[in-house]
């Protein structure tokens, strides 16, 4: 209670020195924490990509045959996909479908059609995410492997073509020129989850793409693989690299090999727009974002650090009375500290209400949300969710932000003023020093 009604004192008695303390604290965690939040959006766990941490992606194969002449590289056939990525140890679930959302026109007899961006898929793929159905289910095994012309919509698309609140299962209408119909209805994805929003979804098997497209080994085919709780992805990476490894010895007198790029990859890596002709590298992107972040605690530290002193320099009276009454120099500083963190917490609290506000706001004026696959000019104009945004880890990352800003602004004229000489204090001697 002594720390909050020395604050309010501060406030009431440099009222411009306090604000300029707090507003400098806020701009830099407002700083820091929308950068943190654009990056995390990219490996947060949200609805329908609820177990982010444990899903990997086998996307895309490169064929390299003539003795490293000729090279060819895509998403990967059925085949191919079946053969590197079906009974890894530690995989609970594999769903294969393809690699992107197909655009392609929807719509019902007699209306008009709606270029829709399409997603084939299978049973697991419903088993793997946690989709919100409204009406209907997810296609069955049964339903997949009879390549059944049913179609799963969402909730805007269903809206766009029946209207609102309809009954629509058992509804027809038309996808390019096949007709489905319609076995379910979900809730609307944020089009910042690239890799499962659709406006319509249908069984691979139904649309009559052949299992391999380029060749053999080459299609337009991905695994997606839910682990085992506790699954090292890397015992995986290193399964798969063995059946790479086994496939290219099988092939040696084909002339004929594929290179292994480090698959599957995680979610972070499939949402920075990674090509399936090279090995993904994220570590200098992290090492220029901590070094940025470096410089926005050591810049608005060292101009805090100044008005901290400024602060400290009107107490001194205060800190030598304290100090002739005994008060040990640990403990000055300590409390010192302590105050300054408060005044710190309270910046770091408004920056992060600030970043919040910003983020959902207008960030994708200033932000580029997805990457070079995007599918739609929606998941540009899209926003992140506030569960996208907030969690307790987001809270201690700042609290964190705020105690290294705190030591960093306040541990030098804190550190000056507990060890004050008592008489010299009380005299006024070092008030100006």
């Amino acid at each position: 209670m002594n720390y909050i009604r020395q604050i309010i004192f501060e406030l009431r008695h440099q009222t411009l020195m306090t604000w300029l303390s707090i507003a400098g604290t806020t701009i830099a965690v407002f700083l820091i924490m929308s950068d943190f939040m654009v990056s995390r959006i990219n490996i947060v766990s949200a609805a329908p990509e609820s177990r982010r941490e444990r899903i990997l992606y086998g996307f895309g194969g490169e064929v390299v045959s003539y003795g490293g002449k000729n090279r060819s590289s895509s998403s990967i056939s059925l085949e191919l996909a079946h053969e590197l990525y079906e009974g890894l140890d530690g995989v609970e679930l594999v769903a294969y479908t393809d690699n992107y959302a197909e655009t392609i026109a929807i719509g019902i007899d007699g209306g008009k059609s709606v270029s829709s961006a399409l997603r084939k898929v299978d049973d697991n793929f419903w088993k793997i995410y946690d989709y919100t159905f409204e009406q209907g289910a997810p296609f069955t095994r049964e339903e997949v492997e009879a390549g059944v012309n049913n179609i799963i919509l969402s909730h805007s698309t269903a809206e766009t073509h029946f209207g609102k609140d309809a009954d629509i299962l058992g509804r027809s209408l038309r996808v390019g020129n096949r007709e489905y119909r319609v076995s379910g209805v979900v809730s609307d994805v944020n089009p910042l989850m690239s890799l499962t929003c659709a406006d319509a979804f249908v069984p691979h098997t139904s649309t009559g793409i052949p299992s391999n497209v380029w060749n053999y080994y080459l299609g337009d085919y991905q695994a997606i693989l839910l682990l085992n709780p506790g699954t090292d992805p890397a015992s995986i990476q290193q399964q798969t690299e063995g059946r790479y490894n086994a496939f290219n010895d099988r092939h040696k007198n084909d002339d004929l090999s594929l290179t292994y790029h480090g698959q599957p990859y995680d979610t972070e890596i499939m949402n920075s727009g990674v090509g399936t002709n090279d090995t993904p590298d994220l570590s200098d992107k992290r090492r220029m974002r901590y070094i940025g972040y470096a410089i926005l605690l050591l810049i608005p530290a060292i101009n805090l650090s100044s008005m901290t002193r400024s602060r400290m320099r009107r107490r001194v009276s205060e800190i030598g009375l304290r100090r002739a009454f005994g008060c040990t120099r640990f403990r000055l500083l300590s409390d010192l500290l302590t105050e300054n963190f408060i005044l710190t917490l309270l910046g770091g609290v408004l920056g992060l209400g600030l970043s919040i506000v910003f983020i959902t706001t207008f960030s994708n004026y200033f932000v580029a949300y997805g990457n070079i696959y995007g599918m739609t000019l929606a998941q540009t104009m899209a926003r992140p969710s506030l569960s996208m945004l907030f969690s307790w880890q987001i809270f201690f990352v700042v609290l964190g932000f705020c105690f290294l800003l705190n030591l960093l602004s306040a541990g030098i004229p804190a550190l000056k003023a507990a060890f004050t000489n008592p008489a010299e204090a009380l005299s006024g001697e070092n008030a100006h020093k």
